[in-house]
């Protein structure tokens, strides 16, 4: 089965202004309109490569992701990690989003030392309050990104928008606190095993594939730990760790620090071969073919060729 994320366009924003740069990087927002103009049904999909972030200035957004209904209010966010599930139901607010490719978010969270103070966990969403103040500051640096996709395309552009990226996430981090994250954990005993399930899946998914390890470590049966996932994101514990280990492989392969075989041999599979046919399973394209699309060194200078240049 494959759980290919889908590409974000401008269909997915229909009546708002959309911006893509080279898929990696995409807003839309509907700041222009008056008053509280309706957000159409966007059907559901699964969304496997994508952070995405929204925040409503004014109204309500009916959004519903792994299966949990949200309602997000004016001077709140939302900050979806990938692989979820999401939909939007009709609402009528103004709201504004930003979409930025899981591989990158992770490199800004680990240049910014995010990821020793929040874990980068698939699977996960967080809904927070701020201030009228607070809003109105990461609307300036919203805009300052939306001005920057603006622009037209120029050497190191992707260079400035990642920055400009990084100032956003930093200042919505230096307002998090705990009492301002909404809860929606109906069941805290079922979160909380699903919570510990993706901790230890964190640290047993390079050797560990098999949802019977896993229910026996957590002394359950795998049933019965496939009924506790599905419930926070509508997938079976296979899938779940199946796309887990997807998602941080994707990181590795990115981040060009290992080859193809090392990578094979860190997540303990039997051999090159044996990796290269998960992952194609899984994402619908191979290792190779994946980096040459998604690699660090695939950054978008926009640099002209040697004889432009002459």
């Amino acid at each position: 089965m494959i759980l290919k994320g889908q590409t974000i366009t401008a269909n997915d924003a229909q009546n708002c202004f959309f911006s893509s740069f080279e898929g990696k990087y995409n807003i839309m927002d509907n700041l222009d309109e008056k008053g509280n103009p309706v957000i159409h049904v966007r059907p559901e999909i699964y969304n496997s490569e994508y952070v995405y972030v929204t925040v409503v200035l004014r109204g309500t957004l009916h959004i519903v992701v792994g299966g949990c209904a949200i309602d997000i209010k004016a001077n709140e966010y939302l900050t979806v990690m990938p692989c979820m599930s999401i939909e939007v139901k009709e609402s009528k607010c103004i709201f504004y989003s930003y979409l930025v490719q899981n591989y990158i978010m992770a490199e800004i969270y680990r240049r910014s030392n995010f990821d020793k103070i929040i874990h980068f966990h698939p699977f996960q969403f967080r809904h927070t309050h701020c201030s009228q103040e607070q809003c109105d500051t990461l609307l300036t640096c919203y805009q300052r990104i939306k001005k920057e996709h603006l622009c037209p395309d120029y050497p190191m552009k992707e260079m400035a928008l990642r920055a400009y990226y990084s100032a956003y996430i930093v200042k919505s981090f230096s307002y998090l606190r705990d009492e301002e994250i909404i809860s929606h954990m109906k069941n805290y005993r079922q979160y909380k095993f699903f919570d510990e399930f993706l901790l230890m899946l964190d640290q047993k998914h390079k050797k560990e594939r098999a949802v019977q390890y896993y229910a026996d470590a957590m002394r359950v049966t795998p049933k019965y730990l496939s009924t506790i996932v599905k419930t926070f994101t509508q997938l079976t514990a296979s899938q779940v760790i199946d796309q887990y280990i997807i998602s941080t492989i994707k990181q590795s392969l990115y981040s060009n620090k290992q080859n193809i075989k090392t990578i094979s041999e860190e997540y303990n599979f039997p051999s090159q071969s044996f990796f290269g046919r998960y992952f194609k399973r899984l994402t619908g394209m191979s290792p190779n073919d994946y980096i040459k699309h998604h690699n660090i060194k695939s950054i978008s200078f926009n640099q002209p060729n040697s004889q432009e240049e002459l």
